[in-house]
């Protein structure tokens, strides 16, 4: 009887040892994947504009400055610009933080309902300005340029994380299935 109590013992050491060495290389790879400098990204954002309110990224939060918007280096950003009141708009980024457009700034055309306007963000890091070339200082807001891969990408994450808690849940309620 010992023999197999024994027996039993190093085959229940064996099974937690797996269990423990998959958790930990899932938590590694998961973990991983926020660390790994990515490739530049499309990030797309909606904006409403109105030249007594400002942007927003609904018709009901357009407030000035408008809200910020977040991109990495060398991001693809894809705008879906909205006038909210009818009137011709057209947004700009000032590179040089001023509220006029200069040459090398991303600039839409004029649009008066929904224009779709797509550039790629600067490959300088900081905090720069977006403005209505017509209204530039009631429509405006921040830009934000981040260094390449530090917006994480939680999607990608989801599913390694399931997997691992998934484990280790499996692994818990097996041991007290066995303890009973």
């Amino acid at each position: 009887m010992q023999r197999r109590t024994t027996a039993n013992r190093e085959n229940m050491s064996a099974k937690w040892f797996l269990i423990t060495l998959v958790a930990i290389l899932l938590f590694a790879a998961a973990t991983g994947r926020i660390l790994d400098v990515k490739a530049a990204t499309t990030r797309s954002f909606t904006l409403y504009g109105s030249f007594n309110g400002g942007w927003g990224f609904t018709s009901d939060g357009i407030t000035s400055p408008g809200p910020t918007i977040v991109v990495e280096q060398g991001d693809t950003v894809n705008l879906t610009l909205i006038s909210n009141d009818g009137v011709t708009h057209r947004f700009f980024v000032s590179y040089t933080n001023s509220s006029s457009w200069s040459s090398g700034d991303p600039e839409s055309q004029g649009f008066s309902a929904t224009l779709n306007y797509q550039f790629v963000a600067t490959d300088t890091i900081g905090t720069y300005q977006y403005h209505c070339a017509f209204h530039p200082d009631m429509m405006w807001g921040y830009f934000r340029v981040a260094a390449a891969g530090t917006i994480p990408e939680f999607p990608s994450l989801i599913a390694p994380l399931l997997l691992a808690a998934g484990t280790i849940i499996a692994a818990v309620a097996y041991k007290r299935k066995r303890q009973v």
